[in-house]
């Protein structure tokens, strides 16, 4: 990861500490699309902005976010590309590991386009595509379903996997749309034209990791013993300051729509 870490950033390397960055201060209006509890929204509060919004299609997310952060505008939605706000509402917004687990992503990107003011800033991060996608844990459950349901139920319950990933009212399989079937991994080019396609102009690129998907599995199967977990999380965080890789970062700006001639 290249950006600069402030010192009043309150976090390591990754997605949140590139999204602080790039938050202007000062501003009247930020939205996080797809903000789960809103833990990262009210991190802002430190950039003195006038009105904090998060929006997310999980009604239990939303629901523990406003008992446990009752002072944040955080709204259920119910469809990606209905963004409920008006024109040029936001002066930036966040979309923070979110575009990956939608099917709609045009759609969505044009809303926030919509929603967003001229000259506003989006910041989107989502996972690199890179020769150690492969590894990504998120796919398992469509790569070796029935794998994933035993696992899965004997765990919790085949009570719970049903509600989470068979019948899901919320349109999901666990937390991508049931239409996606696939956690999906971008490459700057397609990203860069999606964004582009919509309105926006990028003006920055970044990330964080290489190796951070075979640390990450190897922390998951090797969690219980301790000494092995503080070293895999002390490389885990030198891989996520050294490279650019596994997670994609993004900054981009709303172009001001051309003139009639």
């Amino acid at each position: 990861m290249h950006t600069k870490i402030s010192p009043d950033n309150p976090y390591s390397p990754s997605r949140w500490a590139f999204a602080w960055e790039y938050v202007p201060e000062n501003s009247a209006a930020h939205l996080d699309f797809g903000c789960h509890d809103g833990k990262f929204l009210n991190s802002l509060k430190k950039k003195n902005i006038q009105r904090l919004v998060g929006v997310d299609v999980s009604r239990q997310s939303i629901k523990n976010g406003r008992k446990l952060l009752p002072q944040l505008e955080l709204i259920t939605i119910d469809h990606a590309g209905n963004i409920p706000f008006d024109d040029s509402s936001f002066s930036s917004i966040t979309l923070l590991d979110v575009l990956e687990h939608i099917y709609e992503q045009s759609e969505l990107s044009s809303e926030l386009n919509r929603v967003l003011k001229d000259k506003g800033t989006l910041v989107v991060t989502v996972p690199g595509k890179h020769i150690f996608s492969f590894l990504d844990m998120g796919n398992l459950k469509f790569r070796f379903p029935r794998m994933h349901r035993w696992y899965y139920s004997r765990k919790h319950s085949l009570k719970e996997y049903e509600d989470r990933y068979v019948s899901n009212p919320e349109g999901l399989i666990g937390d991508i749309s049931a239409k996606k079937h696939w956690h999906e991994h971008f490459t700057r080019e397609k990203l860069e034209k999606l964004l582009t396609e919509s309105g926006f102009s990028v003006t920055d690129f970044d990330g964080t990791g290489f190796f951070s998907r075979v640390i990450n599995n190897l922390d998951y199967l090797l969690k219980w013993a301790r000494p092995v977990h503080k070293l895999l999380e002390l490389l885990k965080n030198l891989d996520a300051k050294l490279f650019e890789s596994t997670n994609l970062f993004c900054v981009a700006e709303k172009q001001s729509p051309k003139p009639d001639n």
